[in-house]
């Protein structure tokens, strides 16, 4: 929906229908006006709203920035959004509306992909290409493209440079800061309620396992805790869980449950639709979630449990801490199994990402990459535990070059494109009778040799081209009066 105001302002963003009186939207969209506007896009017959703020958070260095508007006119018969917490995993692919300028009427869509966090609240998006969020954006649903439910709001937006980066507050946080949005809330933050009530004890191997959960970047693993230790997990958890670092997606006892029942926490906490069997659908795919299931061996049946539910989850490249409350329970050793194949699944990824660089163009750091993977892969089929600390290395590396790389193809793109446009201006030039003229050429030679230097500057050779199109202008301008 189009949040409007009366005066010379026009639109100032967007919001997000709760129900046929309520919207979501961004405080500092909402405060932009006194006289402040709600409409619903592609619904004529739906009259114009006034609309009043009920609550509000200001934004302050990525926190807040959310509002609760009652509209004066209500709004019946149409159907609200539906927001829900869920797991915000990387690279769930998202979308959203909004009205920048030139088209405040018909409105715009973006495409995004989820990335990590920025500051305590908000969450950084980044642009699948297309049009990107901009002014005109803020207050905007953003929506899940698999199940449509609303994640979060768009509250800023950086397009300096291309950039394409976004940020909305997700439904949690903004709950957090307004709780009235309740009513209107599905899901829940994936912490059980034990973890949150007990009296946490900070030492330094609770450290340790809060930094272990809150290293998402490292890709895929699996953590066996047993006996004693559990305690300290279960600290580490409910630090977690106060905001003292990064929280686990999803944390659950799973003491005499079956494994149908947690397949369906694992699903509502990743926001996915299951119309049949929980386990089923889990064996389809999850995102990449980090979870702690304590109590594997009390659990009803724990050689399904991780069968069904954590091969699929390693799988899919999921972060899983196992407790156990016997260190020597049977099923110890399928969770270790469960260890290996998330570092062997880890390895195949990054042997795939070289691959691509070196079929791109095998330079010299991604032959290195090659065979620096190639060493690995030999230790890890005699000791898979020796090499898991090498995978964090070897990410950031190839993370490196593939940046490199990218930012390679846009430099060669953008020359291509400065190339085209010298050499239109050059047929412009000659198509008048031009070719010949020595200032033109003079130009010429300048933008080309800009276009070749090494380094290129592509700033300077984009000012050589701009100033050869100009040349040709204004010499096909006084051609034209002659």
């Amino acid at each position: 929906m189009r949040l409007r105001c009366r005066g010379r302002r026009g639109v100032v963003g967007a919001g997000v229908l709760l129900d046929s009186e309520h919207v979501l939207t961004c405080a500092h969209v909402a405060l932009a006006a006194e006289d402040l506007t709600v409409e619903l896009v592609g619904l004529p017959e739906m009259p114009v709203s006034a609309a009043h703020i009920v609550e509000h958070v200001e934004p302050q260095h990525e926190r807040g920035d959310v509002a609760l508007l009652r509209l004066v006119t209500p709004q019946p018969g149409v159907r609200p959004a539906t927001l829900r917490k869920v797991a915000m995993t990387w690279n769930r692919s998202v979308h959203a509306q909004g009205y920048p300028r030139g088209l405040e009427e018909v409105g715009a869509w973006a495409t995004m992909t989820l990335s990590g966090m920025a500051g305590a609240e908000w969450q950084q998006m980044n642009s699948r290409g297309g049009h990107r969020v901009q002014r005109g954006f803020s207050g905007a649903g953003v929506a899940d493209d698999a199940s449509g439910h609303v994640l979060g709001i768009v509250v800023s937006e950086y397009n300096v440079d291309g950039a394409g980066l976004s940020w909305m507050i997700p439904v949690a946080a903004a709950e957090a800061r307004l709780p009235a949005l309740s009513r209107w809330v599905l899901g829940d933050d994936g912490i059980d309620d034990g973890y949150k009530k007990r009296p946490a004890h900070y030492n330094g191997r609770v450290r340790e396992l809060m930094d272990w959960l809150a290293r998402r970047q490292d890709g895929g693993a699996v953590l066996i805790i047993a006996g004693e230790d559990l305690e300290h997990l279960q600290d580490a958890v409910s630090f977690s869980a106060v905001g003292e670092s990064p929280a686990p997606d999803l944390a659950i006892n799973v003491e005499g449950l079956t494994t149908e029942e947690v397949s369906r926490r694992v699903l509502d906490r990743a926001g996915l639709v299951s119309r049949g069997s929980s386990t089923e659908r889990v064996r389809e795919g999850t995102p990449p979630m980090t979870v702690v299931i304590d109590g594997v061996d009390a659990a009803r049946d724990p050689r399904s449990l991780l069968q069904d539910i954590g091969g699929p989850m390693v799988a899919s490249g999921a972060r899983l801490v196992l407790g156990f409350r016997d260190g020597d329970a049977a099923d110890v050793v399928a969770a270790r199994e469960l260890a290996r194949a998330a570092v062997l699944t880890r390895l195949d990824g990054l042997v795939e990402r070289v691959t691509a660089l070196m079929r791109e163009d095998p330079d010299t750091a991604a032959t290195k990459l090659r065979l620096g993977l190639s060493a690995v892969r030999r230790a890890a089929a005699a000791d898979w535990q020796l090499v898991e600390g090498k995978l964090p290395r070897f990410d950031r590396a190839i993370t490196r070059a593939e940046r490199e790389r990218a930012a390679l193809r846009r430099v060669r793109e953008e020359l291509s494109v400065l190339r085209g446009r010298l050499a239109s201006a050059q047929a412009r030039a000659a198509a008048a009778g031009f070719a010949e003229d020595l200032e033109l050429d003079r130009h010429r030679r300048r933008a080309h040799a800009a276009l070749e230097a090494e380094p290129l500057d592509l700033a300077v050779a984009l000012r050589a081209v701009q100033s050869c199109e100009e040349a040709v202008r204004r010499r096909l301008g006084r051609g034209d009066q002659a």
